[in-house]
Order: C-alpha cells, then structure tokens, then sequence
C-alpha cells in the first residue's frame, strides 16, 4: 500500500528492524490519528534522524498509534554543510535553526564573538532541537539537524574537520564559485549582529575562511546564514 496516509515524515529516535512494533510519541500519534485520520493496515514513513527511512504500517490507531517496521532504507549522505553563526538581534535564533534544518544543514554551531554572545541560549538548546525534529518532518528529510551548545569562536575553529571549503559572509568578499564536491564538507561562518573585531577575522583568515559576498546589501546575520544555505542546497555553493 502506497505510504501516502501521513505527508509528513514520522520521527522515531529508536527504529526497530523490520518486523518490529513501536509505538509513536504523543505528538506523532496525534497527528496521525487526529490530523491525518489514518485507518489500521495504511502505511506511512518515518525516519530515526541518521538517514534511514522506513515503511511503516498501523496496526492500532485507537488508544495512541502503534506501527510495524515493513522495511528500512538507508539513504546515501551526499553533501554536507555546517553554519557556524553568530548571535544574532532579538528572537530571531528560532526562525534560523528551523529554516536550517529545512534546507538540509548537517550542524548549526552557535559561535560566541568579542562583540556578542549568545546570552538568550541558555535552556534554549532543546527548544532549538524540537524545531529540527519538527522541520525534519515536514521537509521529510532524514538526516536531523545537529544543534551545538554555544561556543567561543576560537574553540568551534579548532574543533572544525578538515575541508577546504571554509567561507565567511561577508558583505566586502568575493562573488560565489562554483558548486563543492559531492563528497566535501561544507563551512560557513557568519558574524553577530555587530561584525567581527580585527583579531577575530585575523584568526577566521588563519583558519582558511574565504570571504563571500551573497547580496549587494549587507544581510542581518540570520539572513546571511539562510542566503548561504539557500545557496549550498540548491547546489550552488
């Protein structure tokens, strides 16, 4: 039976071999029974975050949903892209974590500047990872968006991997090139709200940050991150 009772991806952090039975969280069963008004015997398709989608079918609807594994498919990882960011003016970190995981970003790094920190993440954390969850369903992507604790700058760039494709927005750099390939880790850096100190950008050059200009304007720095990887998802950066 086509998998077509739910449009949204299910989430289920622990996915059973195929055979096995689950019952869905509060909020999943909710939307399944009352949003979707599934039947017993539909199928639907969940994920576990790690980039595994599987088949499900309902076996009971009635007093929250259970679901049996029909089959499990691991989808092949592809590109990969992180943000490193900083805090940006207001409440706006929400809309930016959820708009992240939508566009398909591996890692968001909170980064903490001379200039501004991220005062509001404190217990803001798990929030943030609700919202990946919830952006993963709806874009039905399966791969969640890892969420970081707030770090200082000069730690999250020591912790970064090894790729040459390390870019900081910038409204004085250079125009976008061409795609990355398939296999490499992508990294983009964007300020605070208030830019960057002289010692800071030394350290992101030392670091092989490649100055990038994605507008003729200066974006706010949660635009410059979304512009960024608007760009690196539709394959162009």
């Amino acid at each position: 039976m086509a998998a077509d009772a739910a449009p949204a991806l299910l989430y289920l952090p622990t996915l059973p071999a195929p055979g096995g039975r689950v019952a869905l969280a509060a909020e999943d069963s909710h939307y399944v029974a009352r949003v979707c008004r599934a039947r017993v015997g539909e199928s639907v398709e969940g994920t576990d975050g790690s980039g595994r989608r599987a088949l499900l079918r309902l076996i009971e609807v009635r007093d929250g949903v259970t679901v049996e594994v029909e089959s499990v498919a691991d989808e092949p990882r592809g590109r990969r892209a992180w943000v490193l960011c900083g805090a940006p003016e207001g409440e706006r970190a929400d809309w930016l974590v959820e708009k992240l995981a939508e566009l398909g970003i591996e890692r968001f790094v909170p980064v903490d500047c001379s200039r501004a920190a991220w005062r509001l993440a404190a217990g803001r954390k798990a929030r943030w990872e609700r919202l990946a969850i919830a952006a993963l369903r709806q874009s039905r992507r399966t791969r969640l968006l890892t969420v970081d604790e707030p770090a200082p700058l000069e730690r999250a760039l020591a912790a970064l991997p090894e790729t040459r494709s390390r870019w900081l927005a910038d409204a004085s750099g250079a125009v976008p090139v061409g795609p990355t390939a398939v296999s490499e880790l992508s990294v983009v850096l964007v300020g605070p709200s208030p830019g960057l100190d002289e010692r800071e950008r030394e350290a992101v050059a030392a670091a092989g940050f490649r100055s990038l200009r994605l507008a003729e304007a200066r974006l706010r720095t949660e635009t410059a991150a979304l512009a960024w990887a608007a760009l690196w998802s539709s394959g162009s950066g």
